[in-house]
């Protein structure tokens, strides 16, 4: 299961992304994410393209890279957080 092999900072991505209201037609740059997680290290452009390539974000192009959330990576983001609580139970 694609979950398993989320990295901490692929979940905190697909938070932030959430975070910031970008579901479908409200799209957020990489910059953006970069400065809501303060994170700045080379990874970051890695994590976002595997979590591309799950389908859970889609890009687009405006002169920069954009980034929305999926129905499948909200599913997966969901998902996520319910076996955070589970693991609080």
């Amino acid at each position: 299961m694609p979950m398993d092999t989320l990295s901490v900072l692929s979940e905190k991505i697909l938070l932030a992304v959430w975070k910031l209201n970008v579901v479908e037609a409200k799209p957020v740059t990489e910059d953006a994410l970069r400065s809501e997680l303060s994170d700045s290290s080379d990874s970051f452009s890695q994590e976002l393209k595997t979590l591309r390539d799950l389908g859970f974000i889609v890009t687009g192009n405006e002169g920069r890279t954009e980034y929305v959330l999926t129905p499948l990576g909200v599913a997966i983001l969901r998902q996520i957080e319910e076996d955070k609580l589970q693991e609080l139970r």
